[in-house]
């Protein structure tokens, strides 16, 4: 090959590279036009937080909701973990974002006309909520309340947590935060299982990947020959499924609607007031995990440091519906 046959090929690469850009740009405003016009980080295309639905309990107590050009938490660092939060600047979080494409405001193609989201209703009861986060051990960790005949999450703590309306205050704090408050640890695989959880070893290895757009979620990871799971992933394995997808049972009026009991039928696995408490470590990291099985309910609670575990199994009946 000659100088001249290797330069006209260096000529074409970069004649390709030219018409690269406007092709891209005919892509972003042709193609994907109608999915950037509501993409939650475009700046240009900023949501009206007025026109962001709300989002209700079972019992129809508002979690989330626009007040003029605010987006309102009323019950703060309690729900924090499942309300996440809404930011023009640092984005959407928790069920903010797992459910933004029903909140957030519908616009037309020319980015102009919109109309109000669809208001959502989820399975979470925040009287439960409440109990269970005062029962909870001292110090950081994670519970959830599962109801296994809808496989429904009534109630998840996540600890530490933080205050929804502050974003714009206290973003850079919590990012320099080594406790991570960020962080939902009822669904994140951050804990060791311990060797009780061995016999379950192949009902993890099968629980999949969540959806990013549905909930917080890692699959259980094994380091060091042991399982890193989450209060979630306990409960997917009670619940028998192979799957998580009803732990979410995040659903709108106008779509979803409650799972049907008779769909449930002979997948529990667990016998009435089946119950342990167990420690578990993982080099300098050591936890404390509490299961209690009360049909219809069921409590897993992990606890990051090794606490009394009776004073936590007392805790985690109290917190189980009557």
């Amino acid at each position: 090959m000659t100088f001249e046959d290797r330069l006209r090929r260096v000529k074409w690469a970069f004649l390709l590279l030219m018409l690269a850009v406007p092709l891209r740009l005919a892509a972003l405003q042709w193609a994907w036009r109608q999915t950037l016009n509501f993409h939650p980080y475009n700046s240009r295309l900023e949501e009206r937080v007025a026109y962001r639905a709300a989002v209700s309990d079972r019992h129809d107590r508002r979690l989330a909701f626009s007040r003029g050009n605010r987006r309102v938490y009323p019950y703060g660092a309690l729900l924090s973990h499942w309300t996440g939060f809404y930011s023009p600047h640092y984005g959407v979080a928790g069920m903010e974002r797992w459910k933004q494409e029903l909140l957030r405001e519908r616009r037309q193609e020319d980015g102009v006309t919109s109309w109000p989201g669809h208001s959502l209703k989820v399975s979470l009861d925040v009287s439960a909520q409440r109990r269970l986060q005062e029962n909870f051990p001292d110090g950081d960790g994670a519970a959830m309340l599962v109801d296994l005949d809808r496989g429904q999450v009534l109630a998840a703590v996540s600890r530490p947590d933080f205050e929804p309306s502050r974003v714009e205050v206290d973003w850079n704090l919590w990012q320099k935060d080594a406790r991570a408050p960020l962080l939902n640890r009822s669904f994140l695989g951050l804990y060791p299982a311990g060797t009780l959880w061995s016999k379950w070893q192949r009902q993890f290895a099968l629980l999949p990947r969540r959806p990013a757009t549905l909930m917080d979620w890692t699959p259980p990871q094994q380091v060091e020959g042991q399982w890193l799971i989450s209060p979630a992933h306990v409960a997917a394995v009670l619940l028998r499924f192979g799957s998580v997808l009803p732990l979410s049972q995040l659903y709108s009026d106008h779509r979803q609607k409650w799972l049907p009991p008779a769909a449930l039928v002979g997948m529990r696995s667990c016998p009435p007031g089946w119950e342990f408490s167990q420690s578990a470590r993982l080099g300098a990291q050591v936890v404390c995990w509490t299961v209690v099985v009360r049909p219809p309910y069921a409590l897993v609670s992990v606890c990051e440091q090794d606490a009394d575990t009776q004073a936590a199994l007392r805790a985690a009946w109290k917190s189980l519906p009557p």
